[in-house]
């Protein structure tokens, strides 16, 4: 009886030690990064259609509490930034969505979302 004891309270130790770690985060379902992904792809389908004016998009992007980081390539406008509502991944290797944006002539020429490593975006 005594060794089942011992099995259980090392079972459970291990458990917390994972817990403690973020190792369950994924399964324990805090990660909403799925559900972001869809708003994002909804908002491009109805609202951020290519083509739409730049000055739409970012008071769209700002309603949702985005900021971008901007770049002038090869005759385009290429902006980056982070979904603040999303979260995912583990307390280890979080991850994020990282959204990329293109305008040329002050209009949406294409938009592309990733799940990104927190530890790594630009």
């Amino acid at each position: 009886m005594g060794k089942g004891w011992a099995y259980l309270a090392l079972c459970i130790i291990g458990a917390l030690m994972l817990w403690g770690t973020g190792q369950f985060d994924e399964v324990a379902s805090r990660s909403n990064l799925n559900a972001r992904e869809a708003f994002w792809n909804d908002a491009f389908a109805k609202e951020l259609r290519t083509g739409t004016a730049r000055m739409y998009v970012e008071a769209f992007l700002a309603r949702q509490q985005m900021t971008l980081t901007c770049r002038e390539v090869a005759g385009a406008t290429r902006c980056i930034g982070l979904d603040p509502s999303a979260k995912g991944g583990t307390a280890t290797s979080p991850m994020g969505l990282e959204l990329e944006i293109v305008y040329q002539d002050s209009a949406l020429r294409s938009s592309a979302l990733t799940a990104t490593p927190l530890n790594v975006i630009n």
